[in-house]
């Protein structure tokens, strides 16, 4: 790149294991296509991420290890200054780095959206180095360490409660359509100024390690976007709006089955806004809930190419976001 783009080149943090360099070969790939010189590479290599199969994007030790990276990456960029953190199973369709800045324009933290009415997924963020931005995630870590929750409910959570505002003073937003997670299925196709895709759900589970139908999917959407074939991406959409482990995702994090602190930034009366709710337990400790999150966590993740699907970082036989 010329030294004007390199000066102007935004810190791009992510990490992998050797199960997912397929997935972080076509992510850098596909960015290096679409806008050569826009970032600078900050990327962390795991022999092995110890992944938990049936927990969506990777479990506890794939939680921390990414909480702990974006403290990192404060400590490695200047005051003030915006960096990208992704998992690696992004795809990158055209460029996006002024759509990124401009979504930062003004706020801390701008993250991904889970679908188009609700939640944040943290598949990809733009974080600015700032005061709130390093108490927020000195947060998260110490919550995921105190409750063993996933990562993505615990961000959700300390976003929409207004807990995060109101202790650390920390602004936040959400990315336009174009940086679309495949969790955003639910509600259409995706826009036509695609500019990354985010393959956080797929319908099926597949084992941990296996980024196989992610980079199924990557294709089938990449097709779509140069204006190749539309049908299968269609389809997808259409299975994707019937899916029970989606279906059951949303209810569970977004809808009437969500656990958790009220989320007072929500209007009165929305659907998520109490929280609070308890599944009841069956014989044997299992329960509902359990069950649920079984099949739902493994497939919608937010991992840094995590677990059978992503989405809100759980989800189901391929289902749920993070």
């Amino acid at each position: 790149p010329s030294l004007r783009a390199a000066a102007l080149a935004m810190k791009w943090f992510f990490f992998y294991d050797a199960n997912f360099r397929p997935l972080r070969d076509n992510m850098v790939s596909t960015q290096e296509k679409a806008e050569p010189g826009a970032f600078e590479l900050r990327e962390d290599f795991i022999e092995d991420l110890c992944v938990m199969n049936g927990r969506a994007g990777g479990g506890i030790p794939t939680y921390l290890y990414k909480a702990q990276k974006i403290k990192d990456a404060l400590d490695a960029t200047e005051e003030g200054e915006v960096f990208l953190f992704t998992d690696v199973d992004i795809q990158f369709i055209g460029p996006c780095r002024d759509t990124i800045l401009e979504s930062a324009a003004g706020v801390d933290l701008v993250l991904q959206m889970e679908f188009e009415d609700i939640g944040v997924n943290i598949g990809f963020v733009a974080v600015r180095n700032s005061p709130a931005s390093r108490a927020f995630w000195q947060h998260v870590h110490a919550e995921i360490v105190r409750t063993q929750a996933l990562d993505q409910r615990v961000v959700n959570n300390a976003l929409y409660s207004g807990f995060a505002e109101r202790d650390f003073g920390l602004t936040w937003a959400r990315f336009p359509a174009e940086i679309w997670a495949s969790s955003q299925a639910f509600f259409g196709a995706p826009p036509p100024n695609l500019a990354v895709h985010h393959a956080n759900f797929t319908l099926e589970r597949a084992p941990s390690a296996d980024p196989s139908l992610k980079l199924e999917q990557m294709a089938m959407v990449s097709s779509y976007a140069a204006g190749g074939e539309r049908q299968p991406l269609l389809v997808f959409v259409e299975a994707t709006l019937a899916n029970q482990s989606m279906l059951d995702y949303r209810d569970r994090h977004f809808g009437v089955r969500r656990p958790g602190p009220e989320w007072s930034t929500l209007a009165e009366g929305h659907v998520a806004r109490a929280g609070g709710f308890r599944e009841k337990k069956q014989k044997g400790g299992g329960g509902v809930a359990a069950a649920i999150d079984a099949a739902t966590e493994a497939a919608i993740d937010a991992g840094p190419g995590s677990a059978a699907a992503e989405g809100g970082q759980e989800a189901a036989p391929g289902a749920e976001g993070g």
